[in-house]
């Protein structure tokens, strides 16, 4: 399987014929999600992300087209024991303990008795709520129900994990550590696929990306190949004056390192073979590294740029 999650025009509509006008909440997506990657899924409110996870799950039917998830069709039931799931609203039950919760959810899950206490306390331990394991959950913050939700997301170890606004709620201590877990699950072998609003953090962790406008597939691929080169830094070592100097005129920034070595900029894509040159006749003492638009500024560039259409 070169795919866990793949795409084929999928479409829904919302509305009803005859007395108003369906309007698409998604209109012919086509996505090929790779095995072993992070997957950000990215849009404003209203892009029409939610609606593509509630596909995938098989919580609402497409208008038209089709999905495959981990090789099979979202009705599959079969699949549902390989994949984790956070929806974007989750609801607990204020009653129950957080054990009491995540022991329901494993029971549903069907993970042996033999491991169960194990497996929850394990996951318990991975999102740093072991000391809340009996408190009720009505009494949490939306923070902590948050990392309830993570954790029975991933209580079966699953293939997939699918997360929908997993960041939201978290503070910046919660966001760290959720970043961690899910940079752990791929190390563990798991496929994230998540939506998010915070750019910065996607950026962080994400190897491949998706941006929704209005229902439409706006880019999607590799990260690393989506965000475009916007200039070119070179690094001097110490004792290379001479070196810096003949290329300042060139540069469009320059700053001196504090041990002495130097730090020049190029904005101007056509300076490339020259500092490629330049490298190559000094390798021991010249780092050449491309600076890349960053993802906040690519994700608005095309959003706007859709908008204006």
């Amino acid at each position: 399987m070169e795919y866990v999650i793949q795409t084929e025009n999928l479409t829904k509509y919302y509305g009803w014929l005859f007395w108003k006008k369906q309007e698409p909440s998604l209109e012919n997506l086509n996505i090929s999600i790779p095995k072993g990657s992070i997957f950000g899924f990215l849009g404003p409110n209203g892009a029409g992300k939610t609606t593509t996870i509630r596909l995938l799950m098989d919580l609402i039917k497409p208008s038209s087209g089709t999905a495959t998830v981990l090789g099979c069709p979202p009705d599959n039931i079969e699949i549902k024991q390989r994949i984790g799931f956070l929806p974007d609203t989750p609801a607990f039950s204020s009653y129950l303990s957080a054990y009491e919760f995540l022991d329901t959810c494993a029971k549903l899950l069907r993970i042996p008795s033999s491991e169960r206490r194990n497996r929850i306390e394990e996951v318990l331990e991975t999102v740093k709520m072991s000391k809340h394991a009996k408190g009720k959950l009505g009494t949490f913050s939306r923070g902590m129900l948050q990392r309830i939700g993570i954790a029975q997301a991933i209580l079966n170890k699953p293939e997939l994990l699918i997360l929908d606004e997993p960041l939201l709620g978290l503070d910046p201590y919660g966001r760290q550590e959720l970043k961690d877990i899910i940079l752990n699950q791929k190390r563990n072998g798991t496929n994230v696929f998540f939506s998010s609003h915070i750019l910065s953090d996607v950026e962080r962790i994400c190897d491949h990306i998706a941006i929704l406008n209005k229902g439409h597939l706006l880019c999607s691929g590799k990260l690393d190949d989506l965000l475009s080169a916007v200039g070119y830094r070179l690094h001097i070592k110490t004792g290379n004056d001479e070196l810096a100097k003949s290329l300042m005129d060139e540069a469009s920034g320059t700053m001196r390192l504090p041990d002495g070595g130097w730090e020049l900029t190029f904005s101007k894509t056509e300076s490339l073979p020259r500092l490629n040159d330049v490298q190559s006749k000094n390798r021991e003492t010249v780092t050449l590294t491309p600076m890349r638009e960053n993802l906040e500024d690519f994700f608005f560039r095309k959003i706007e740029n859709d908008d204006r259409k």
